[in-house]
């Protein structure tokens, strides 16, 4: 069994804004939650708000986060205190604490103040949290709440504050708030803002980045703090259904654990791969976040930030599908197939509420990274029979995002009229050759979805204009390049230049971005071998790159030169594919030999835990997948190619039985692998047969032997 206790939730948080070691947040929260909890180290690099080195504490705090790039909402800051401060700011009343005897924990953060001699503990809840002060001293707990918006404090009574956040967000919403209850177990002595350095005598405070401290008589405090999207009503019934601290912490641990435990490692000795694997299964199951309410009546509500209104339906924010549709969910469908369908509801109402599909949320539609690769979810979840009386819904929503074209661009596809004249996006449009790949395979998605209905002659049709990105592939230089309004190439060219056509990546990888039509690439290429041949020169070639186009040396690059596998980026979605088109070239073998090295090397069990952004679970998915032993290329086909499982026992507690993976040696090259699902030797793994098997068993063979 997994206890969250051994998940250090600081793995990968080593970051800045020019290098990346997985841009993670130390989180506690439960899974998928509204709201997630971090320490705070300093507020002097924005959005890079936590250092795992620096032993400084300038409070818990409450946080929806989903990447430094997106910045933070809806935020909120408490700092237990004790005695006197000299002034207002965070570096007035930071304090240091022991890194050595801090939790961080899924479940539980705990951090001692040395200054003034504070204990502090949290526990998640869906909405919320409850919380413990303790003070070693005499001296009594003060608590000062922060908000670095414009918010409004009201006294309620002696134990409870309510606050508002206004504008906590840029949104559609021409009002847009977070509603929060504090529920205190010791009456209130006394309340004032610091700026103002009195006691306030009013009920009501409106402040805008404001301090405001609470002082206690007692030195033991516990705090129920509970949210709301909606309402200041509704987050007060959440704050009403939080228990003391001790039960809150034991209710949180066991979703945790039920959740963690649908994998057991059976490999009976202590490791820290097998300490990452679950840190890792811990990150994929933060994101997205829930941003739907049950009220007390039972109805399940949602804030709609284009109308600024209530409507029925969950809905979930804080999730980049350009990243997450990859890998994310297609672990979803193995593991927690419940809680898709829970996500594809929250998609369709997307829909409802916009007229689009959408693409990046946080909290609303940001209308970045091309594509809209929401359509591989909803592909994905088809080809597993996932949500099948969404499916008429949600082709319906496919089709129309497809072919409306928003004005603003935040919302479908940038130049949807042009990619449907054309079947490509000009170069004129930024990063057109990685929208142009991502339109053919959601096209791709869209016939995927038809044909799950039925309807095979639409199905035909998209799956014919999927193959369109193929009068991109330049014969003469062997990539895919971006062709102008007259249909011709780009004059200048470098397969070593990220950006401009290309989306976070070069001609080099963004080659090899047709998910959907692999055979139908390697025919372009000019054969298994070329195929073969492009793969190894990936691999070997000097990890270079030509920044140009934008200006500067992207983080991306950086990472990419630091690693070991030459062009393969694996630091970033374009790649993550990449080890597992072996399967489909004349060597097999190297994709098991690749992913053995990628693991033990790009991954690691410390604070720089990650070979890049870690984004919404997307990176700590793939690293799953491949401890696993196969992975999905192509989200939408319900097909896995193999890889090799990185342990020798491995058990998935599937909705309906147990899935045993085993495997016999863990060798590193030159092994080759017979894999057998239930006795019946596999070359590919299909999804259905998969949850329906009993052992999936990778046996270890030498070339010499299979001759």
């Amino acid at each position: 069994m997994t206890t969250t206790s051994q998940i250090d939730t600081r793995l990968g948080t080593y970051n800045s804004h020019s290098y990346s070691n997985g841009n993670c947040l130390p989180l506690t929260a439960v899974p998928w939650g509204m709201n997630a909890f971090c320490l705070q180290t300093t507020d002097q690099q924005g959005n890079w708000f936590f250092n795992p080195y620096e032993p400084i504490y300038q409070g818990i705090r409450l946080t929806h986060q989903p990447s430094p790039w997106l910045g933070d909402f809806a935020t909120f800051l408490i700092t237990p205190v004790t005695g006197p401060l000299s002034q207002s700011s965070l570096f007035h009343r930071q304090s240091s604490y022991q890194l050595n005897t801090a939790n961080f924990r899924p479940d539980y953060l705990k951090v001692h103040s040395t200054r003034y001699q504070v204990t502090s503990e949290l526990t998640p809840t869906c909405y919320g949290a409850s919380c413990r002060f303790t003070s070693d001293t005499e001296m009594p707990v003060s608590l000062v709440l922060f908000a670095p918006d414009q918010a409004t404090y009201t006294y309620c009574n002696d134990k409870h504050i309510h606050i508002t956040l206004h504008n906590a967000t840029e949104t559609q919403a021409t009002y847009f708030s977070f509603y929060m209850d504090l529920l205190f177990s010791e009456p209130i002595k006394d309340w004032y803002s610091l700026q103002q350095g009195q006691v306030v005598s009013k009920c009501l405070i409106d402040c805008h980045d404001g301090h405001i401290r609470l002082n206690f008589h007692c030195s033991q405090l516990e705090m129920t703090l509970a949210t709301s999207y909606i309402s200041a009503e509704q987050s007060l019934y959440q704050a009403r259904l939080i228990g003391d601290f001790d039960t809150t912490l034991s209710q949180a641990s066991t979703i945790w654990e039920q959740h963690l435990n649908r994998i057991t490692i059976h490999d009976k000795e202590p490791s820290e791969q097998k300490a990452f694997f679950y840190h890792c299964l811990y990150r994929t199951l933060l994101y997205p976040q829930t941003f739907h309410e049950i009220t007390e009546n039972g109805d399940v509500l949602h804030f709609d930030t284009k109308s600024g209104q209530v409507k029925p339906g969950r809905y979930y924010t804080n999730n980049g599908y350009w990243d997450t549709f990859r890998t994310t969910y297609p672990f979803y469908s193995l593991l927690y197939p419940d809680q898709y369908q829970h996500f594809l509801e929250g998609i369709l109402n997307h829909y409802q509420d916009t007229g689009f599909l959408p693409k990046w949320l946080s909290p609303d539609e940001r209308g970045i990274m091309p594509g809209t690769l929401v359509d591989g979810v909803i592909a994905d979840a088809a080809s597993k029979g996932i949500g099948k009386h969404l499916l008429p819904q949600l082709l319906q929503a496919m089709e129309t995002t497809r072919h409306t074209e928003d004005q603003t661009r935040r919302y479908g596809r940038h130049g949807a009229k042009d990619y449907q004249q054309f079947g490509y996006l000009p170069n004129d449009y930024h990063e057109s050759v990685s929208h142009s790949l991502d339109y053919a395979y959601s096209d791709w998605c869209i016939g995927q979805v038809a044909k799950a209905l039925g309807q095979n002659e639409l199905a035909q049709a998209y799956e014919s204009s999927s193959l369109s990105y193929r009068q991109l592939f330049d014969p003469n230089t062997g990539y895919i390049r971006s062709k102008n309004r007259q249909g011709q190439f780009r004059k200048e060219f470098s397969p070593k230049a990220w950006g401009c056509d290309y989306a976070e990546c070069s001609a080099i990888q963004a080659t090899l971005g047709a998910l959907h039509d692999i055979n139908g690439l390697i025919a372009l290429m000019g054969g298994k071998q070329a195929f073969t041949d492009y793969l190894d020169d990936v691999l070997s070639s000097k990890p270079l790159f030509d920044c140009q186009n934008y200006g500067y040396e992207i983080h991306e690059m950086s990472e990419m030169a630091q690693a070991n596998f030459g062009q393969l980026a694996i630091s970033n979605q374009p790649s993550f594919h990449i080890p597992y088109l072996y399967q489909f070239s004349q060597t097999p073998e190297r994709t098991a030999q690749l992913i053995q090295t990628i693991r033990q090397e790009a991954f690691l069990p410390n604070f720089q835990g990650f070979p890049g952004d870690e984004d919404n679970g997307s990176l700590a998915a793939w690293y799953l997948f491949a401890c696993l032993g196969f992975y999905p290329v192509c989200p939408g086909n319900a097909t896995y190619q193999l890889g090799q499982p990185a342990f020798r026992h491995l058990t998935l507690h599937l909705e309906q039985h147990d899935l045993h993976i085993l495997h016999d040696k863990l060798e590193p090259s030159p092994a080759q692998l017979q894999v057998a699902l239930d006795g019946k030797r596999m070359t590919a793994l299909n999804h259905h047969d998969l949850i329906t098997a009993k052992e999936l068993i990778f046996v270890t063979t030498h070339e010499k032997e299979i001759r």
